[in-house]
């Protein structure tokens, strides 16, 4: 009879810790994570005195991903959030993509693809020539496309101080999603990479925010791989004097380039991003 009575209160307290658990647990998609992903999303517009009438929506699907579209709309997969813990995450996945409207990626890459095509598919040589030419022009995308993700992010480091949000997140929830792998061959910059040159960007630009360090254990897994790095860095004085000098002049451009970021007029800005987006949405 005891062992009756132990058993049902095992499953009732099982039951009841499980109930807690999904009663916790994000969803996303209702309409308090929904608002919550819009507040964050125009606290960094607002903070950073960007258009702020931009919606910003969650899509329920598997796949790590986010996107903009024409109707001034950023869309967050439901597969990007579940690796989020925290709001300064979630504002570095949200800055991410907005440094990607800023910067005109989806503009410049959708004029790139529409030239190089209409190039390989029109011209006089026969079709092996067209195979390796369209292989040139993939490899060429994956190249913009790892150089783009590096400014988006960087980009996203800028937005996040100026919001208020610790930019050590962006370390932390892109060490989690970043998988590591050749990165010639892929259109983003592989984990140990993208990661490490985030950091290097935080730390010589915004040295009182890396100090702050980050409590999450996958910022603690970025941390043991990156401290021997910076460690032999700052033991070779070449290294260290190389890296100053690469780190300044990327301070400098990212100064001119937040200038740029508010005026919404410029040809390789937020407007002309949306105005595309648009047309070719048509």
């Amino acid at each position: 009879m005891m062992k009756k009575i132990f058993i049902l209160f095992f499953i009732s307290v099982l039951m009841f810790s499980l109930s807690a658990f999904a009663a916790t647990e994000t969803t996303w998609t209702d309409n308090a994570s929904v608002n919550r992903v819009n507040t964050i999303g125009k606290n960094l517009l607002s903070k950073n005195n960007l258009p702020t009438n931009i919606t910003f929506k969650v899509i329920e699907t598997d796949e790590i991903n986010a996107y903009a579209n024409g109707d001034n709309e950023l869309c967050v997969f439901t597969g990007l959030l579940k690796y989020v813990t925290d709001d300064s995450e979630l504002a570095g996945v949200i800055a991410h993509e907005i440094g990607h409207i800023l910067n005109s990626h989806v503009a410049k890459q959708s004029i790139f693809n529409a030239v190089s095509a209409t190039l390989i598919n029109n011209i006089n040589i026969n079709q092996n020539v067209k195979n390796v030419a369209a292989i040139g022009q993939n490899l060429s995308m994956k190249k913009m496309s790892r150089n783009e993700e590096n400014e988006a992010d960087i980009t996203a480091v800028d937005l996040m101080v100026k919001a208020g949000y610790n930019p050590l997140a962006m370390v932390s929830v892109l060490y989690k999603i970043s998988g590591n792998y050749v990165d010639i061959l892929e259109d983003h910059p592989s984990g140990d990479k993208r990661t490490m040159y985030i950091y290097d960007y935080i730390t010589y630009t915004y040295p009182e925010k890396a100090k702050l360090g980050y409590n999450s254990d996958s910022y603690k897994q970025f941390m043991a791989y990156a401290t021997p790095i910076v460690n032999e860095r700052n033991s070779n004085k070449s290294k260290l004097d190389k890296f100053n000098k690469e780190q300044e002049k990327l301070k400098t451009q990212r100064i001119k380039k937040l200038q740029k970021y508010q005026n919404t007029t410029n040809e390789f800005g937020w407007k002309a991003s949306y105005t595309l987006l648009k047309a070719i949405s048509q």
